[in-house]
């Protein structure tokens, strides 16, 4: 199989149809789109979500948090409280864990995460270090945003712009290789991509406009997860291409490695879904965040309108281009 997420047919066939007993407390459980389940206690909402790194073990730490802390967010949580899976191969030394220990702790306490628990473990089940994250965040609306309120004609808002996740990793995994490409401060500058992951700030700005859905550009990058969030409708979508953003650094990272910066893993980029953008996007560039209407949701196909006319219909959710540039290094 390929490396990275299963696509969404596969989640369909092998994962979804296994989801347990079913219970009066859970008002959304798995399903294409949606990154949280979400459950209901005599008036309080839980919102519930885990999420693993994989595609670097640099500074692993520092990041896992923000990834599930993203998550929360899109489904209308507050972060509460997360537990930590840590799998370290035998070559892993005490000074790695605490390194580790410490970067969770401070991207925990800055997203407002207690650390609870969870479980840490030297075992040659991995090549390098793994960190697995569970959050636990709560609900204060009643009606909080999810893919099921997808509808035709919503706007897609995306904040900042395409590919950010994906930049700082590259620049992390393949630095000795870019410094023939970029200098030591363009290379550091997109190494620190990795502190733009966070989407709370646009994310809790985004709460009070009620939107429909909110969604964390992650694996398959901005056109992946507009695909997700469309397909799990039964939708269609129009993505313009001229109105997505993608820093330089990207741009030049895309044209080494010859990859498309739509799809690639992003977090930091929050993708909303709303019938009114105005109101929204003043408010986000009153907070200094980028934002712009990048395409709308339809009923029919998926098209994305590329920068010189062409129509490219996208049948399949994109295999996200982290795995496709890592892999053809194996």
């Amino acid at each position: 199989m390929q490396l990275g997420k299963l696509s969404p047919r596969e989640l369909e066939r092998l994962v979804f149809p296994f989801q347990g007993r079913k219970r009066e407390e859970v008002l959304f459980g798995a399903h294409l789109g949606r990154d949280c389940g979400v459950l209901h206690f005599s008036g309080l909402l839980l919102s519930l979500t885990c999420d693993p790194v994989t595609g670097t073990a640099k500074h692993a730490g520092a990041l896992a948090p923000h990834l599930v802390a993203n998550d929360l967010i899109a489904s209308g949580a507050e972060p509460v409280a997360l537990l930590v899976s840590l799998l370290f191969p035998p070559v892993a030394d005490a000074s790695a864990i605490e390194d580790t220990m410490r970067e969770l702790d401070a991207a925990a306490s800055s997203l407002g995460f207690a650390i609870l628990g969870g479980h840490t473990e030297v075992t040659d089940a991995v090549l390098r270090p793994v960190i697995h994250c569970t959050g636990v965040g709560e609900i204060a609306s009643s009606s909080p945003p999810d893919v099921t309120r997808v509808s035709p004609g919503d706007f897609i808002v995306m904040t900042k712009g395409a590919g950010i996740e994906g930049t700082g990793i590259l620049a992390l995994e393949r630095a000795e290789e870019l410094r023939g490409v970029f200098s030591e401060e363009e290379l550091r500058k997109a190494q620190d991509f990795l502190k733009k992951v966070s989407v709370l700030p646009e994310g809790r700005i985004a709460l009070a406009f009620s939107p429909h859905c909110l969604h964390d550009a992650t694996e398959g990058g901005v056109l992946g997860a507009v695909w997700e969030v469309c397909a799990a409708r039964d939708l269609g979508f129009v993505i313009d291409e001229s109105k997505v953003f993608v820093f330089p650094e990207t741009e030049r990272l895309a044209c080494h490695f010859g990859l498309d910066p739509l799809r690639l893993i992003s977090s930091g980029t929050l993708l909303i879904f709303t019938p009114e953008p105005q109101p929204l996007l003043a408010a986000l560039h009153e907070a200094g965040i980028p934002a712009e209407v990048i395409g709308q949701v339809t009923g029919n196909s998926r098209t994305l309108l590329r920068r010189n006319g062409e129509r490219e219909e996208i049948l399949e959710c994109p295999q996200d281009e982290l795995w496709r540039i890592l892999e053809r290094e194996r």
